[in-house]
C-alpha cells in the first residue's frame, strides 16, 4: 500500500443499545476488535473520519486495507493490524453504524475478500454489447502485507461473446486465490442475448403472479354450496 491507513480510537466501558444510541449521538462510531488468540475489545471511534475513510459506494470503501489501529486506555496505547471484516451501515442515509476489525499478525496467513475493479471499455460494448459481470470480489489465502487493495480486470480487448475467467487474473505467485480458475467473471453478452434473457425473466414474474392469482380465486365447487 502506497499510503498506511491509520485509526485512532478508545477503549469503552459502557455496553447495550443505550450506550450505543448515545455514541451515535455523538458523532461516534462503536466498533470491535477480535483475532487469533484476542479476546474481543470494544472501542469507539472518530464518525466523521470513519465514514469520510469507508465511503458508502467509492471504490476505496471496497477496497482491501491493512490498517494500523491505535487504541488508547487512560494514558496508555497500544497498535495492531487489522483488517475490516463488517461494516454495518444505516439503511438510508449510508452511515456507518458498528465496525469489526479483525486483528492480524503479519506472518500469518489469512483469507480475506479482494474487490475486483473493471479497467477500459470493451470493444464489443461500443459495438452495442452488453457487458456483464458475475463475480465483484474474490477471497484470496496470503500474508497481510502481500494481499492488494484491489484487482483490476482490463476488458478493453473483450468482443461480443468474450468472457474473461478467474485464471486471467494477474496473481502474485504469493497469493492463493481461492476460487474456481474456469469460473467467469465478466462477459460482454449480445444484445439480443440480453434481451431475450430479460424477456424470459418477465415471463417467469408473470407466470408466477398468474398462478398466485389462480390460487387465491374461490373454486367452483365452493361457491355453488
Amino acid at each position: 500500500m502506497s499510503k498506511e491507513t491509520v485509526i485512532n480510537s478508545t477503549i469503552r466501558s459502557k455496553k447495550g443499545k443505550s450506550a450505543v444510541r448515545k455514541l451515535h449521538n455523538e458523532g461516534v462510531i462503536p466498533a470491535v476488535v477480535y483475532g487469533h488468540n484476542i479476546a474481543p475489545v470494544v472501542l469507539s471511534l472518530n464518525g466523521p473520519e470513519i465514514n469520510k475513510m469507508f465511503k458508502a459506494g467509492s471504490h476505496d470503501s471496497e477496497d482491501y486495507k491493512l490498517i494500523k489501529l491505535t487504541i488508547k486506555e487512560n494514558d496508555n496505547s497500544q497498535e495492531k493490524m487489522v483488517i475490516v471484516k463488517e461494516i454495518q451501515r444505516h439503511p438510508l442515509n449510508g452511515n456507518i453504524l458498528h465496525i469489526d476489525l479483525f486483528a492480524v499478525r503479519m506472518d500469518e496467513k489469512i483469507t480475506a475478500p479482494v474487490h475486483l475493479r473493471i479497467v477500459g471499455q470493451a470493444e464489443g460494448v461500443k459495438l452495442g454489447g452488453i457487458l456483464r459481470q458475475i463475480v465483484r470480489e474474490i477471497e484470496v489465502k496470503s500474508l497481510p502485507s502481500d494481499i492488494p487493495p484491489h484487482f483490476d480486470i482490463d476488458v478493453s480487448n473483450l468482443d461480443i461473446g468474450d468472457t474473461l475467467s478467474v485464471k486471467d487474473i494477474t496473481v502474485s505467485d504469493k497469493i492463493q486465490v481461492i476460487l474456481d480458475p474456469e469460473a467467469p467473471i465478466v462477459s460482454v453478452l449480445a444484445p439480443t442475448v440480453q434481451a431475450e434473457e430479460e424477456t424470459t425473466e418477465a415471463e417467469g414474474i408473470e407466470g408466477a403472479e398468474g398462478e398466485e392469482a389462480k390460487a387465491e380465486e374461490p373454486s367452483t365447487d365452493a361457491e355453488t354450496k
